[in-house]
């Protein structure tokens, strides 16, 4: 492991979920005096599961190895969990660390922490078009927010917005917002999950392992006996057989993202654009853009011109956190 105070060194960036930890370097651009103009780059990626690390310390020190010996200057890691003081844990995974203390650990002259759906928001706008597939065109407006969201393990939400010609990038734990429903339906589905769930949020459906509750509690309403299946399980019997149960749990859990996210898209004023990213539609793109996500998302009433107006763009990108994490890290430090 190797450190360095040369601001010229690079810096590692890392996305850390509940089922992945990620690592990049990144190299500063010479003469670069522009930290938004500037074109940064991820190398030396890595990809490790978080379970095999019983805390971020371990994570990080292992990848610092990885590098054999090159010098860094600090390091900015985005984690799914809130951050807004010293002492920060990840949710899904119960990791618990002070700031000040792991900075110490890992022996850096500079460590950032970030939320990583706000380091998701920080890198939109640099994605670049072929890694967008469009849900919805919509009409954006110039200069209003962004709303950043997407099942993977939890369910993250973010948000950037402009003032003054700065991008603000504000994290928020939207996905422990209770489910709202729009039919009977779901309605029966929240029902049976009561008897099991203290608190029935967004992520506890629409999200890796809310997909399983979701089948689950579906097959209970429709009188069927049904073993559980995993996240991944349910996708594949859905897309190979559009006639099958998985297919219709799937096109349930499309529908009521579409809802969720056109409640978060209104509570941000999202009206430049919601981006979806996470690592659950990326299974299935095409099932998404052919259900009826779209219909969820706007049907809000008196609402639904203003959603239908919003652009909504499907993330392919699957370092786009990475990406955020080196924008954010280079403009904060002013490297």
């Amino acid at each position: 492991m190797s450190n360095t105070n040369n601001t010229n060194a690079p810096f590692i960036v890392a996305d850390i979920g509940g089922t992945n930890a990620r690592f990049g370097l990144v190299d500063i651009p010479i003469a670069s005096t522009n930290p938004n103009a500037a074109a940064l780059t991820v190398s030396q990626q890595k990809k490790y599961p978080s379970s095999s690390f019983s805390g971020i310390d371990e994570a990080v020190k292992c990848y610092l190895e990885s590098l054999q010996g090159i010098a860094v200057s600090g390091a900015c890691l985005a984690v799914a969990g809130p951050v807004g003081n010293d002492n920060v844990t990840l949710t899904n995974l119960k990791w618990n660390f002070s700031i000040s203390e792991l900075k110490q650990q890992l022996n850096l002259d500079k460590l950032v922490i970030m939320n990583d759906f706000a380091a998701y928001a920080c890198a939109t706008p640099h994605i670049d078009e072929q890694h967008i597939i469009e849900i919805n065109q919509g009409k954006p407006v110039e200069n209003a927010p962004i709303a950043v969201v997407g099942p993977g393990t939890g369910f993250g939400v973010a948000s950037l917005s402009y003032s003054n010609g700065q991008r603000i990038v504000a994290a928020c734990e939207g996905g422990h917002m209770s489910l709202a429903t729009h039919n009977a339906m779901q309605q029966q589905v929240i029902n049976v999950l009561r008897d099991n769930f203290a608190h029935i949020s967004i992520e506890s459906l629409l999200s890796g392992p809310g997909l399983a509750n979701l089948y689950q509690a579906l097959a209970i309403v429709d009188s069927l006996r049904l073993a559980p299946l995993k996240p991944s399980e349910i996708t594949k019997k859905a897309l190979e057989d559009e006639s099958s149960f998985s297919a219709k749990v799937l096109s349930v859990f499309c529908r009521w993202l579409g809802q969720a996210c056109g409640d978060i898209a209104l509570a941000q004023g999202a009206q430049a654009a919601v981006y979806l990213g996470g690592g659950i539609l990326l299974r299935f793109p095409e099932f998404l853009k052919q259900s009826e996500f779209l219909e969820g998302f706007c049907d809000k009433g008196h609402m639904r011109d203003y959603l239908s107006d919003i652009p909504i763009k499907l993330v392919t990108e699957s370092n786009s956190a990475l990406i955020g994490a080196a924008y954010y890290y280079h403009q904060a430090e002013g490297v």
